[in-house]
């Protein structure tokens, strides 16, 4: 997948939602990512596991944030 690809689907994303929180925590997590992107090295299976997450993402295999933490107690 390209990045114009990418970018079009984040938008996608940003602009389905609107919930200030989540917005908030993207917006920082987007601009750590964006400042440290040459400091961070990901391992194949760190990339295998983003690429899972999108991939259920895409399928709608996903569960909430609220799920995920009360899982995760």
């Amino acid at each position: 997948m390209s990045a114009d690809r990418y970018k079009q689907l984040l938008k996608q994303l940003i602009d389905s939602t609107d919930n200030e929180i989540l917005l908030k925590h993207w917006k920082r997590q987007m601009e750590w990512d964006i400042q440290h992107q040459h400091e961070v090295e990901l391992t194949e299976e760190e990339w295998n596991l983003v690429s899972e997450g999108i991939s259920d993402y895409e399928k709608g295999d996903i569960i909430s944030l609220k799920e995920f933490i009360e899982k995760n107690k």
